[in-house]
């Protein structure tokens, strides 16, 4: 047998970066070959494309849901005095209803009008909603109580502009959910 012949390091090194070299090119190029062109995607649709879009948006009673599962649960972390958890629900539940309105700023009522769904909760968020979060910030069940109940009123009077009088919020009953354990917490568990 013959002895092997050793390939210089230069050679090995320069072989493989030929090959990272063509082999990210052709990454590159299988990639490419499988996107559209910024070109392509400017002209493949427009109209149809934000029309699909829209058609994939939840309805805003999907994003409502939330916010009576966040209003609701908000409820029974106050009435437990864990003022943390209820900060949480109340951030929770006015996000949701920013998503909403986010989903269909402008509804019409039932005539046919139009109704400014992002200046109704204006107004409501410093108001009611405002009262709320100082409740909280303060830890003060009674104030909470006065100010949980006004937010329901303030609630009912979009629900009501939006031509849904149907929808009129309580105070809960029940948690939306008996996974979450309302008492404060005073240590790890």
């Amino acid at each position: 047998m013959e002895p092997r012949q050793r390939i210089p390091r230069f050679v090995v090194i320069a072989l493989l970066g030929s090959g990272a070299v063509i082999g990210g090119a052709a990454v590159e190029y299988w990639r490419s070959s499988r996107l559209p062109t910024p070109a392509a995607a400017q002209t493949g649709g427009g109209d149809a494309d934000i029309e699909r879009l829209k058609a994939l948006v939840p309805s805003q009673s999907h994003s409502m849901a939330d916010v009576g599962y966040h209003w609701t649960n908000l409820w029974f972390a106050a009435d437990q005095k864990n003022w943390p958890l209820a900060e949480f629900y109340f951030e929770e539940a006015r996000q949701h209803i920013q998503w909403t309105i986010r989903i269909r700023p402008i509804r019409k009522d039932l005539n046919g009008l139009d109704v400014d769904l992002k200046s109704i909760f204006d107004a409501v968020e410093v108001s009611s909603f405002a009262a709320v979060k100082i409740a909280i910030a303060q830890k003060d069940g009674a104030k909470f109580v006065t100010a949980y109940k006004l937010g329901l009123d303030g609630c009912y009077a979009c629900h009501k502009a939006s031509g849904k009088p149907y929808l009129r919020p309580i105070v809960p009953q029940a948690p939306a959910q008996s996974l979450i354990d309302f008492a404060p917490t005073l240590g790890p568990s």
